[in-house]
């Protein structure tokens, strides 16, 4: 096979390069172990950093997650009491000695009820919290510093779990390229923000870590059928993330796409596919949705609604208040510039916002991170239309097209949580690119897949360590800003 062939799409023939790959088990080889051993220990390291580095309630919402938690470890997860009401006390007051709110900002701690610290995170299935109550349980009675850091220890084991997860997923998609399965999972580990994130108490961190490891399962279905280990990684993967925060709904069709892939071995025709999808869109828009007309500044039009079955849905889990979605959704008038500002937004703060999304490493590393995406983007294009991508294994295939339709749910998601939208004479949260991050790996791998598609055959390698060396020094960048910012 001649070496584009051989770098494209997923780098490589089918054949493992460690003993073992290919098995249908768990067992680790001698050489793998030899990568577990300093990959652990340097993700808990680089864990740890963040962990103590960040000051505490300083990540996004941080206060009312470890409320939640909190709350659970007293016995008093349902129904907050006498209980709650000094826990968030004892919160706030943490939050003034460690300057949280603004110069002369001060909590009110003797008033009859609790204080209030922000949005309650209540709203979200207790799985994470029952979880982060494990250690606050035993130690509830030291400061509540001392609380929060062992709970953001096990946000910390859980980065660390995502990490060897990236690197399973790397070892199965470059099964003869060594070096890419152990560049890939560095890559992820020094992405900041992700890192800065996966070191907070924020259920975001499960349901990233059981996303990642759902698309393990995923790729593995994809490459060997439907094996036990592979339906467990994929179905467990995708039933923790569904209990951990409605967007794990979205890990669901690539899960059934994977096993649909993993049944049908063979390529599938294209216009037998569209044509399915088609019309399964379209029963799925009639079955749930029905057409009224609005008034709007240009006089009455059309927009959609949802049927009563769907708005059950909604109030038992979805919460999107789901007939104000529709209707937003499908009206023009209240989308504005809205959505330029989201994808601006998002994608800075995907990679170069920290803390509460308000510490920025600079415009510089803006641009840098847009001229990366721009690049990888044109070398998708690029590999797309070679010729070489015939000699490339099915299998593999069928996993890239996976993360591009992970990447693309992870913004359908965030474009659908800027609605239900107000007037334009109104403001609107933007989502964050923190949103995004359960998909961190798919969108890696495509940056890394269509950087090196622009890149001559001999220089494919080193312009992936290179990226590796590029997010390693913005690593260290982020490192000192958050410092300099909140210390």
């Amino acid at each position: 096979m001649d070496q584009p062939a051989r770098d494209a799409i997923s780098q490589g023939a089918a054949r493992p390069a460690i003993a073992g790959l290919g098995a249908p088990r768990l067992r680790l080889a001698a050489a793998e172990w030899g990568v577990l051993r300093w990959l652990l220990p340097l993700a808990l390291a680089h864990g740890l950093l963040y962990l103590f580095l960040v000051p505490p309630w300083q990540h996004y919402d941080e206060p009312n997650h470890f409320e939640y938690a909190a709350q659970i470890a007293i016995g008093e997860g349902i129904t907050p009491g006498d209980g709650s009401v000094q826990l968030s006390r004892e919160i706030a007051d943490s939050m003034y000695r460690h300057r949280f709110w603004p110069p002369g900002a001060r909590p009110d701690l003797l008033g009859p009820g609790p204080v209030l610290l922000g949005i309650s995170q209540r709203v979200h299935p207790p799985l994470y919290y029952h979880l982060i109550a494990l250690p606050i349980g035993p130690t509830r009675y030291l400061a509540v510093e001392t609380q929060l850091y062992l709970a953001r220890a096990v946000s910390m084991l859980l980065y660390a779990l995502t990490v060897l997860a990236a690197w399973r997923i790397a070892v199965v998609m470059a099964p003869d390229e060594p070096a890419t399965q152990l560049a890939f999972p560095l890559l992820v580990l020094f992405t900041p923000a992700f890192a800065d994130l996966m070191a907070a108490v924020n259920n975001d961190v499960l349901l990233n870590m059981a996303a990642t490891t759902a698309l393990l399962g995923a790729v593995l279905l994809i490459r060997d059928g439907p094996r036990p280990a592979a339906l467990a990684l994929a179905g467990l993967g995708a039933l923790v993330a569904v209990l951990t925060k409605r967007v794990g709904l979205a890990v669901v069709p690539l899960v059934g796409l994977a096993l649909l892939w993993a049944l049908r071995r063979h390529p599938v025709r294209r216009r037998l596919v569209a044509g399915i999808g088609l019309a399964m869109f379209v029963v799925a828009g009639v079955a749930a949705f029905r057409p009224v007309m609005v008034e709007g500044p240009d006089g009455p039009h059309p927009v959609l609604a949802a049927r009563s079955w769907l708005v059950a849905i909604d109030a038992a889990y979805l919460r999107l208040d789901i007939d104000n979605w529709i209707r937003s959704v499908s009206d023009p008038d209240l989308i504005g510039q809205r959505y330029q500002t989201l994808v601006v937004v998002a994608f800075t703060s995907f990679w170069a916002r920290f803390a509460w999304g308000h510490v920025s490493a600079g415009v510089v590393w803006d641009w840098m991170f847009a001229t990366l995406a721009l690049a990888a983007l044109l070398g998708l294009a690029r590999g797309f239309f070679l010729r070489t991508r015939q000699a490339v294994p099915l299998w593999r295939r069928r996993c890239v097209w996976l993360f591009f339709g992970a990447v693309t749910l992870g913004w359908i998601a965030l474009f659908a949580r800027l609605h239900p939208l107000p007037p334009l004479e109104v403001g609107v949260y933007i989502p964050r690119g923190r949103y995004m991050f359960w998909a961190i790996v798919p969108t890696l791998w495509l940056l890394l897949l269509g950087l090196r598609f622009l890149l001559p055959a001999g220089w494919r390698l080193a312009g992936t360590w290179l990226l590796v060396a590029l997010m390693l020094m913005f690593d260290l960048v982020a490192l000192v800003t958050i410092a300099a910012t909140l210390r």
